[in-house]
């Protein structure tokens, strides 16, 4: 029954947008293990399936080793309440984030209770309400619940996701785990993120 009541709990978006830099990634951790020393775009024949090897036992190994996991892009559409953006914030290195502008949205339409991650009261809302239809931008924004849902493009890596892997996996806020299984169910390479250490 908590179960299914946090589940409900969570109202959140999580869209893949785009992934690359897989191909270069690989190529890095090929020129830590050979001698060569050719630098041109069209060198790029190498063993991918030792290399892959090479990049399943290195993604385990924080401190520097799993570096070419920054090399991995991702971008997602996401659309969270501001509770969980507040930590999500957190993810400062290797996160770019444009974010649909509460400055020029807020007062565009009305409020309503779609625009929340929980229910809020009518009261709240009509407050609120009168505030944007009296231009109060201001009073309004200071008064925002913090479950009100905000979209953001947010590009970062696979290095990143990693540490919030790490880090959030076993969160009390169920948004982290939505996020973790939406992400990881999307990614080309879940496997460098939840492989297991030996």
């Amino acid at each position: 029954m908590q179960e299914a009541k946090e589940a409900m709990q969570v109202v959140m978006q999580v869209v893949k947008l785009d992934e690359a830099g897989y191909a270069p990634a690989m190529l890095g951790i090929h020129h830590s293990y050979t001698e060569e020393h050719c630098i041109t775009k069209e060198h790029t024949m190498f063993d991918l399936g030792r290399t892959k090897k090479r990049a399943n036992v290195l993604c385990n190994k924080d401190g520097g080793h799993n570096k070419f996991l920054e090399q991995i892009q991702l971008w997602y559409n996401i659309r969270a309440p501001l509770y969980w953006w507040k930590e999500f914030d957190t993810y400062r290195v290797g996160v770019s984030k444009s974010s649909k502008s509460t400055m020029h949205t807020i007062l565009s339409k009305p409020l309503k209770q779609s625009d929340f991650s929980q229910d809020v009261s009518l009261r709240t809302i009509k407050s609120m309400e009168a505030l944007r239809l009296a231009g109060e931008f201001s009073q309004l924004i200071s008064e925002l619940p913090n479950g009100f849902l905000q979209t953001r493009m947010v590009n970062f890596n696979y290095r990143t996701l990693r540490n919030i892997y790490l880090q959030r996996g076993g969160h009390k806020l169920p948004e982290w785990s939505a996020f973790i299984q939406e992400v990881l169910a999307s990614i080309n390479h879940p496997e460098f993120i939840n492989n297991k250490k030996e």
